[in-house]
């Protein structure tokens, strides 16, 4: 189905000169990406653009700005705002014991008596992590009937195994967890008395002017989302994709049909907020996430700006939490909920985050001392072709950010 999907020119709608244009196909046809968009700010405002192929492949829907992504874990950035909105308001404290919050005891059982805090949880430092029974605990939590989220974190739960711990200490090192996100968005539940969802609505988006959610719901027009094709690449995909095609539309397949409401009706807020996806479960356009961006960028002292975090808190966001050698032995540093890097760019550190999931990849990173932002969703692609090795970024999103960053920064200073 998508063999000759560049015999012919794809749809784009960009400001880029035709240079730069051509060096984008030229990728584009490289990775066999279906749709991409992307946007460049400095100071604030937007100074380039591009949205190029498909949002939905087969009803032939181009790329637009306002094209709406699941974004995956470029939504954990998000998460940690919500939880810091609510440390300055002194509803928690990073670094108080989450039992606290969580009303049940949560522990590594390695490490007993060692209590794991939200600075842990903000920094992939806890101990938890995405292996035991992870999978089955997030398909059960997109069920009608979800579990509550101590069914994975306490002994007694049905979900519950060691192996969804590291054997090292709290705040020792650092291990990837989406399960950790999970545990923030239920104590942002806990601790403000809302839905996940709901509450970043109120208080991040809605603030901000942005057209987001974490609940599909909220969207008016089901034909605005980008349908996200996974490749037979993708290692997930290596053992049920023998009889399949090249692509497989796998997320956000609507096809102009909303999907079924959730019943939220009787929800008690802190039962499992992993029903919301809060470790990738943000929809949102390039457009609209640059206003968040612009947020974790500026501390917003100008006057008619809205400012979600105070600059303290921002500051402690793009602070460096952590740094070491990863387990597979790449350095790494992190922030809070946030991606601290020095390897995009000669010279410069950025703050951001990446996404992967369902067929998406993107990327959000920011220099906020020179004030400029990438952002990069592509909603289907070999992202991984001729990579040979673990790296802190796929050849792609180097390519691309690269290029932008030398045709609309560096060129532009």
């Amino acid at each position: 189905m998508y063999a000759n999907f560049y015999t012919k020119l794809v749809p784009f709608d960009t400001d880029a000169s035709v240079i730069v244009k051509e060096k984008l196909y030229s990728i584009m046809e490289k990775y066999r990406i279906i749709g991409m968009n992307f946007l460049i700010i400095k100071n604030g405002e937007e100074i380039g653009y591009g949205c190029f192929g498909y949002a939905d492949f087969e009803r032939k829907i181009p790329m637009k700005k306002t094209t709406i992504f699941r974004i995956a874990s470029i939504s954990k950035p998000i998460v940690a705002a919500a939880i810091l909105q609510l440390v300055e308001k002194k509803k928690c404290r990073l670094n108080d014991d989450v039992n606290r919050y969580l009303k049940f005891t949560l522990r590594n059982p390695y490490f007993k008596n060692r209590p794991i805090s939200l600075r842990h949880l903000l920094t992939h430092t806890s101990g938890l992590c995405d292996d035991g029974y992870y999978y089955e605990f997030l398909q059960a939590s997109y069920s009608d009937a979800p579990p509550p989220i101590s069914s994975i974190l306490r002994f007694e739960g049905i979900y519950y195994s060691k192996k969804s711990w590291k054997k090292h200490p709290p705040g020792k090192n650092f291990h990837y967890s989406n399960l950790g996100f999970g545990v923030i968005a239920t104590i942002v539940e806990k601790v403000s008395h809302l839905r996940f969802d709901e509450y970043c609505n109120r208080y991040i988006f809605h603030p901000l002017g942005m057209r987001a959610s974490f609940n599909v719901d909220d969207f008016e027009n089901i034909d605005d989302f980008a349908v996200l094709y996974s490749h037979k690449s993708e290692k997930e995909n290596q053992s049920k994709y023998s009889e399949k095609n090249e692509f497989e539309p796998t997320m956000d397949v609507y096809r102009g049909i909303r999907p079924r409401k959730k019943n939220f009706v009787g929800w008690k807020p802190g039962y499992n907020a992993v029903v919301h996806s809060p470790q990738g479960g943000a929809r949102v356009s390039i457009i609209d996430l640059a206003k968040f961006m612009n947020a974790l960028m500026h501390d917003w002292r100008i006057e008619g700006k809205t400012r979600i975090l105070s600059p303290a808190s921002i500051k402690e966001m793009r602070k460096v939490q952590w740094k070491g050698i990863l387990h597979n032995g790449l350095y790494r540093e992190t922030g809070l909920g946030l991606t601290i890097t020095r390897n995009l760019i000669a010279g410069e550190t950025l703050y951001g985050h990446s996404g992967r999931a369902y067929g998406f990849q993107g990327m959000m990173f920011f220099n906020p001392t020179k004030k400029y932002g990438i952002i990069i969703f592509m909603n289907g692609g070999d992202y991984y072709k001729d990579e040979k090795e673990p790296a802190e970024f796929h050849n792609i999103e180097l390519e691309l950010f690269r290029l932008l960053h030398e045709k609309y920064i560096a060129n532009n200073t």
